[in-house]
């Protein structure tokens, strides 16, 4: 499957060779505590099904125009938005405004941990950009973020980067197994292209694929 990270997974049969560091595929034989194969049609496990109705779930809320501009933005088509310094200047005052208006618990959390990482006007232009600039879904978004942060990661770490170290043994096999790739380069409008081979789906847990994939793509530096 290729897709953008702003689009929806969609699976596709693979074969899922292993890697060196360096890109080169090796021999999958000569890996320790391979995971064992399984039928990659397999989507019997709760886990599974609970993603499957969620993303069906969240299909079905959608209008038609928000469809519309849902495919629009997987296909590089529509508006580009033109940024300019004032309008930069501008959204992130608003987004602070906001942000205290709102006085959210996770966020004062990560105030005290870490100011300025929270601060950061380049964090916050993440959120501002996704969101084209709608202020008001951009703190919400930010507030999700860090909410997501503390469930799978812990608390104490809402207001620092995600590394390596921080994941389980479990996960690091996930991440070199070949499950997610980036392409070299990026699509037209300058986002990652993230390629993810589905045959490895139904042989992890939500949790240790949704851990995994934050390391792999929210947390990776451009």
């Amino acid at each position: 499957m290729t897709s953008s990270l702003s689009s929806n997974p969609f699976e596709r049969q693979a074969c899922l060779p292993f890697f060196n560091y360096d890109g080169q595929a090796k021999d999958n034989k000569n890996i320790p505590n391979q995971l064992p194969k399984k039928n990659h049609h397999d989507t019997s496990k709760p886990e599974m099904k609970q993603i499957e109705d969620l993303l069906a779930s969240e299909m079905h809320r959608l209008t038609v125009q928000q469809r519309a501009e849902a495919f629009d933005d997987v296909h590089c088509v529509g508006e580009e938005l033109e940024e300019t310094p004032e309008m930069i200047q501008k959204s992130l005052a608003d987004f602070e405004e906001a942000v205290q208006k709102e006085q959210n618990p996770i966020y004062e959390m990560a105030m005290n941990q870490n100011r300025s990482y929270v601060e950061d006007p380049i964090f916050r232009l993440k959120f501002l950009r996704a969101k084209l600039y709608d202020v008001g879904e951009a703190v919400r978004n930010m507030f999700i973020f860090l909410q997501v942060k503390a469930k799978y990661f812990g608390h104490d770490k809402i207001a620092r980067d995600i590394s390596l170290d921080d994941l389980h043994e479990e996960e690091k096999k996930l991440m070199l197994s070949g499950l997610f790739h980036i392409q070299d380069g990026r699509d037209p409008k300058g986002r990652v292209i993230v390629h993810l081979f589905g045959k490895m789906l139904s042989r992890c847990s939500a949790d240790v694929l949704v851990r995994s994939a934050a390391l792999f793509l929210l947390f990776k530096k451009p």
